[in-house]
């Protein structure tokens, strides 16, 4: 986790330049004593970074310094088209990979590009979460997406109803509402989750249908809604 961190902060510095601990703690979500520690950790690990006190004063790189790390790991990788969706992303437990890609593809971009993509949070915010605030544990969530990731059969518990072991092939959020789309007794269907009370992720794997498509899935199931 502190190695990915401190790549971040190489990246956030590269693009943006001198930032105080504040404004780093900020963007990487941690305390002030954390980005202190890993400014001195990174110095003294031969990084030219240094901090200067004063008005005016912040952490910054070295004039000419730019880190190439910038390949994305696989957890970054598949949550590419996440990095928009921050707040969908902390639900599922990708917000720190979505906040990597973020930076690694900002410095891949032209500065001036890169600073319009980051405006968008100054106009624009996704707020998952209905009005009614029913809010599933977020435990539980990153559990049925890690159930989905991995092919095993996962046990959920919805509202006053007996368990159910199910087959997940994938989740929806339509309207401040999780969906499961799962196989059950053979039969793939749709599981409304705002009501999940507990999931128990059991070691039985299994096969996703091959021809299956959760997008066209869904389209078909909302048509069938409709008719």
């Amino acid at each position: 986790m502190r190695a990915a961190r401190v790549l971040d902060m190489l990246l956030v510095l590269q693009r943006r330049g001198r930032l105080t601990a504040r404004e780093l703690g900020a963007a990487l979500e941690v305390s002030e004593r954390t980005i202190l520690r890993d400014v001195e950790a990174l110095s003294e690990a031969g990084v030219p970074i240094f901090a200067s006190r004063g008005s005016g004063g912040g952490i910054e790189l070295m004039d000419g310094f730019e880190t190439r790390l910038t390949g994305l790991t696989i957890d970054e990788a598949e949550c590419l088209f996440l990095a928009g969706q921050p707040q969908v992303a902390h639900r599922l437990g990708l917000g720190v990979a979505t906040r990597s890609v973020r930076n690694k593809l900002s410095n891949a971009i032209p500065t001036d590009l890169a600073a319009q993509a980051d405006s968008l949070s100054s106009w624009f915010v996704h707020d998952p979460d209905p009005w009614a605030e029913h809010r599933i544990p977020h435990g539980e969530l990153r559990r049925v997406g890690g159930s989905i990731r991995a092919h095993r059969r996962i046990e959920l518990h919805i509202g006053v109803d007996g368990p159910i072991t199910v087959e997940p092939l994938g989740l929806v959020l339509k309207a401040g509402s999780w969906y499961a789309v799962v196989t059950a007794d053979r039969t793939e269907r749709v599981v409304c989750l705002d009501d999940l009370r507990a999931t128990r992720l059991t070691t039985q794997r299994f096969e996703p249908p091959p021809a299956f498509s959760l997008a066209a899935f869904w389209e078909a199931h909302l048509s069938r809604r409709k008719a």
